[in-house]
């Protein structure tokens, strides 16, 4: 991934109405019931779509984009696994698709949790693997997912890692592999809470490719459908939310 990459994919949004759309949802979740005039942080921003939709749709918002390449549009280059803020000053972190990209997760949970506020949340939409996206994930993405992962370093790479090589199976590893009692050393009230995500609308657009299979006259009835249509065997996403105590 590189600045380019990122130009690319922000070019491909803005003519492919489509994506907006579907991210839309996404967005909207994660913006749903955050506090007025909250202070937030968005970690892996990349090509900076969240952004314009977030101060768009809730203006009152105080919105820092970061990530890890430098681009006119974000506003602070680092590391989300290395958060350069002080103790306690943020409301909310969010983030769409770049957990699955961490070489260590549970570092990044962990800087999260010093950064928020008390009774501050983690809030990100990631990918899922379930029965129905495994294949999809496995064979027919780029990144791949792999089942068994560790969720403190996925990658055997480790450090050595190109910095946006994925795997969609790093969320699965997170949720199911660790406790309770570990997630509260990390410095949360709990595991996070996480709710399987249908994603037909986001398949059938076929994602950054330009082509699409979804004509835009029909994302609002399919992505009604993903709503309605139960998701336990199909999600390829997730809503994943973890909150730091009061």
């Amino acid at each position: 991934m590189s600045l380019d990459t990122l130009i690319e994919h922000r070019r491909v949004f803005a003519e492919k109405r489509v994506l907006a759309d579907v991210y839309g949802v996404w967005f909207d979740r994660l913006l749903d019931g955050l506090p007025r005039g909250a202070r937030v942080l968005e970690a892996g921003a990349g090509p900076g779509l969240f952004a314009p939709h977030a101060l768009a749709t809730r203006p009152d918002l105080r919105w820092i984009a970061l990530d890890l390449i430098e681009a006119p549009w974000n506003d602070i280059v680092a590391d989300a696994q290395v958060l350069p803020f002080r103790d306690g000053t943020f409301d909310a972190v969010v983030g769409v698709d770049f957990v699955h990209h961490l070489s260590t997760p549970l570092e990044f949970f962990r800087d999260v949790a010093r950064v928020l506020k008390p009774g501050g949340e983690l809030r990100v939409v990631e990918p899922w693997v379930s029965p129905f996206s495994f294949p999809i994930y496995r064979f027919l993405h780029q990144e791949g997912a792999t089942l068994g992962l560790d969720p403190a370093r996925p990658f055997r790479k480790g450090d050595a890692k190109a910095p946006f090589e994925g795997d969609a199976g790093v969320t699965r590893a997170i949720v199911t592999k660790i406790d309770d009692a570990a997630w509260r050393r990390i410095g949360y009230a709990r595991g996070p809470e996480f709710t399987p995500l249908n994603g037909f609308a986001y398949l059938l657009s076929l994602g950054f490719k330009r082509p699409s299979l979804l004509p835009r006259s029909l994302a609002a009835a399919v992505i009604a459908l993903d709503r309605v249509l139960p998701s336990a065997l199909t999600a390829m996403r997730i809503d994943l939310r973890a909150r730091k105590p009061s």
